[in-house]
């Protein structure tokens, strides 16, 4: 039983560096963030439809108005998970850093059970059922490692 501390402590850190690297994508990309996480936002068309009278002009704009505003709340929304997958990241490698593993793990236990489990659900939900799994899965691997 003497390897399963090494193999926890990579994990750990392992996982927490991909925390900070995907929380900082999701800050910066956040379109990128959401195909990767399984939950796409397409990025808002700005094409013309082509020759309109003016009454279809004017209903268009509304929607292509109300659609961009939605858009932008997403992308904020995508931002926000990003900021909290950073600090997720962070606390866990201050934690490894002061060598507060039984911190690691009891973080690492309720994460991979309540957060990477909703993720899947919602994910799956989403129609995404393979990215669902590969967040569920995993996650309940750290979470009985730890």
């Amino acid at each position: 039983m003497a390897y399963l501390l090494p193999i926890f402590k990579g994990v750990s850190v392992t996982f927490a560096i991909s925390a900070v690297a995907t929380g900082v994508q999701a800050i910066v990309d956040p379109i990128g963030f959401s195909k990767f996480f399984g939950l796409p936002l397409d990025p808002t068309s700005t094409d013309s439809i082509g020759s309109l009278n003016d009454d279809e002009n004017a209903a268009t704009s509304r929607t292509t108005a109300i659609l961009r505003h939605h858009h932008s709340l997403a992308m904020s929304y995508v931002s926000l998970m990003g900021v909290r997958q950073l600090a997720t990241g962070i606390i866990l490698l201050t934690f490894a850093y002061q060598n507060k593993w039984t911190e690691v793990a009891t973080f690492l236990a309720i994460i991979g059970i309540v957060v990477a489990g909703t993720d899947g659900i919602y994910i799956s939900r989403g129609g995404a059922k393979q990215s669902g799994r590969f967040h569920a899965i995993p996650g309940t691997l750290i979470a009985a490692l730890a």
